[in-house]
């Protein structure tokens, strides 16, 4: 794990103010160090390189919400599936906050290497700038469907 900890992984403000233990079982935290590696790490390098290559300033992420433990999952209203519980699956802006140019590089990124379950741009404005990305290394199963999803208006549609 080179640009992120597993702290900042599990970290939850609202699992700190519901009093809910957010902490994950050995097979969580692999899968964490799993997704961060294949997936995030190498994501944030790109990253790096396309706002070097742009101008942009603050390559850096930020995990809005990683791993959610079951009750912390039920709390917030996740998905019953969702992969954020299996360790599998992250939230993510960036710190300049070019949130379109990160859907972009982020689509771009994720279907060329394919290695990927999800992408999720969340909570989109009617131009499609999203409030945040959500990634998926694998899904509950541990497969990897390559979906480009948008979601607007608490529905998902094919991303165009």
């Amino acid at each position: 794990m080179k640009y992120f900890t597993l702290e900042e992984c599990i970290y939850s403000a609202e699992a700190r103010r519901r009093g809910i233990d957010n902490s994950p079982n050995a097979t969580q935290k692999e899968h964490i160090v799993e997704t961060v590696e294949q997936l995030l790490d190498p994501l944030r390098e790109a990253w790096t390189r396309h706002c070097e290559t742009k101008g942009l300033e603050d390559p850096q992420i930020c995990i809005s919400s990683g791993f959610r433990s079951l009750r912390l999952n039920a709390a917030v209203g996740g998905s019953a599936t969702s992969a954020h519980c299996h360790g599998y699956a992250f939230d993510l802006v960036p710190s300049n906050l070019q949130m379109a140019e990160f859907k972009s590089f982020c689509r771009n990124f994720l279907v060329s290497c394919g290695n990927f379950d999800q992408m999720i741009s969340e909570s989109e404005l009617k131009n499609g700038t999203p409030a945040w990305i959500h990634v998926g290394y694998r899904n509950a199963q541990g497969k990897q469907r390559r979906q480009l999803l948008s979601m607007r208006g608490g529905c998902y549609y094919p991303m165009s």
